[in-house]
């Protein structure tokens, strides 16, 4: 039996890839730094993060990050006054501004 090359198995991960995976993976390679969800979808493309396919990549992210970053225990958060910016929670900085201020 042949070993699977390493090739093969990256690809098979980026396949399996989800876009909460994807982004969260682009985040991290910019650490305390938010970005707008057409600068994540630029990494996610650039690196090749995530096998795309379908006409709507921009929403489905754009859709994944507004639901995971709802809570407490949200994966993402979303920048105050900041419409489409999300960043990474474990990156959170400590004082976050409200547009309300």
């Amino acid at each position: 039996m042949q070993a699977e090359s390493l090739k093969d198995r990256n690809l098979r991960k980026k396949k399996g890839r989800t876009w909460a995976e994807a982004a969260k993976l682009a985040l991290e390679k910019y650490p305390k730094t938010a970005m707008s969800h057409k600068e994540i979808l630029h990494v996610i493309q650039e690196e090749s993060l995530k096998e795309i396919s379908g006409t709507t990549p921009l929403a489905c992210l754009n859709a994944m990050l507004h639901a995971n970053s709802r809570g407490q225990d949200s994966m993402f958060y979303k920048v105050a006054g900041r419409s489409g910016v999300y960043g990474l929670m474990v990156s959170m900085p400590n004082l976050v501004y409200s547009s309300d201020n």
